[in-house]
């Protein structure tokens, strides 16, 4: 910083040269999408297709800014989510951001959903610096900070998940015997990749059966059998949705018990594990960072009241018990803190820059233990976590907290 003596100056002049410096350096910065009064940003999703149900995250999330508008917005400014329907294709999805890019254009893009859609987009989004900010998607890729500097993902990655999960099994099961099952995509094979990392020297022995399966398959009963006569005492499911239900119900048909691991996107109680059976689940470890609204201990818990009371009073028609619609609320709220530490500077650069200072971030929705901390060379968004156990009615929590980094 340069030093400047100003003892020639009349004190009238000095007072009017800091007066002026200090009302540049207050001064309000604005890209499209931001106004005085307004702050605009989009968002693709699944309302309609295989995947609808998805579309709730969108829901949530426009409920949940219009509290916050309702409130005074933020910093002064009401946030306009303008949320469109990709129906899970990639080609639709290029259509409907090109639009909130270049028609409605907004500040930047919020929690997308899925791998393959937000793919379509990614170097688009990134060519133009527009932040592609808490995508709902784990694929590895994400985390590429050096080629891909404007993307974030809202979602552990799944390569964090499969060293938590295998840091678990080595410390649990005796003599442990890997079977997988996958599905045939990137979704999978990210997953795969990270098992096979986190076991090291250990995964050719350890890993003694793998099986994948087409998102188009009708069932993985076949996948399931095969996997079963390999002996494995531990089942790391890197599925979804419907295949996760078949494998889990298929297994306990067969009269196999094996330790099982499911992606933290494939453990909802009422879309998942209901049509599996829930005692058929019984014992699944999946991994956590959100206090669940089906586990008793929460009952009376501050967060979960208030998280409770916003879904009665502006989103009744949504499930308050559904996992997915508390991360849409978890994951709006952050990014409404981070529109606030922004202030007045609601340019892009220092979107993304609000977004990548955060230290030992939490909220009262979050579990004890877990929490994000951000920085320019990681883009791991959560710096910790826990794990939770089915017990047949609700997921658990249970043990320490565990380091991603």
């Amino acid at each position: 910083m340069t030093h400047r003596t100003f003892s020639w100056i009349p004190c009238f002049s000095l007072a009017l040269t800091l007066m002026v410096g200090s009302n540049a350096m207050g001064q309000k910065k604005y890209d499209p999408g931001a106004s005085d009064t307004e702050i605009r940003i989009g968002q693709t999703l699944p309302y309609s297709g295989p995947v609808s149900m998805l579309g709730n995250v969108g829901k949530v999330s426009t409920a949940y800014l219009e509290m916050v508008n309702a409130q005074g917005g933020v910093n002064g400014r009401k946030i306009k989510l303008l949320s469109l329907d990709d129906g899970y294709s990639p080609v639709k999805t290029m259509e409907q951001t090109r639009k909130l890019v270049e028609s409605d254009e907004v500040l930047f893009l919020f929690s997308s959903v899925g791998t393959a859609t937000n793919q379509v987009v990614h170097k688009y989004l990134n060519q133009k610096k527009i932040p592609q900010l808490l995508i709902l998607s784990g694929a590895n890729k994400w985390n590429d900070p050096a080629n891909y500097p404007w993307t974030l993902s809202g979602m552990f990655s799944y390569d964090a998940k499969a060293r938590v999960y295998v840091k678990h099994m080595l410390a649990h099961v005796k003599d442990p015997k890997i079977a997988v099952l996958s599905q045939n995509d990137e979704f999978g094979r990210d997953f795969l990749k990270g098992l096979r990392s986190a076991l090291g020297d250990k995964a050719a022995s350890m890993i003694v059966a793998q099986a994948s399966y087409e998102s188009t398959d009708p069932t993985v009963d076949s996948q399931m059998i095969a996997l079963k006569a390999s002996g494995a005492n531990v089942l790391m499911s890197f599925s979804n949705g419907k295949f996760t239900s078949q494998s889990i119900r298929k297994a306990a048909e067969m009269g196999w018990k094996p330790q099982l691991y499911i992606p933290l996107g494939a453990s909802s109680i009422a879309s998942i594990l209901q049509p599996a059976g829930l005692d058929n689940a019984m014992g699944a470890v999946t991994i956590a960072n959100q206090k669940n609204p089906l586990d008793p201990q929460w009952r009376d818990d501050a967060g979960m009241k208030e998280y409770k009371e916003f879904m009665k009073r502006w989103a009744p028609s949504l499930d308050p018990n559904e996992s997915l619609n508390l991360s849409g609320v978890t994951l709006t709220r952050l990014m409404v803190d981070v529109l606030r530490k922004c202030g007045d500077d609601l340019t892009r650069e220092n979107v993304l820059k609000q977004m990548l200072s955060l230290k030992d971030y939490s909220s009262n929705l979050m579990l004890p233990g877990v929490s994000i901390t951000t920085g320019a060379q990681d883009y791991e968004l959560y710096s910790s976590t826990r794990l939770q156990r089915f017990n047949g009615q609700s997921w658990v929590p249970f043990g320490d907290a565990f380091s991603l980094r």
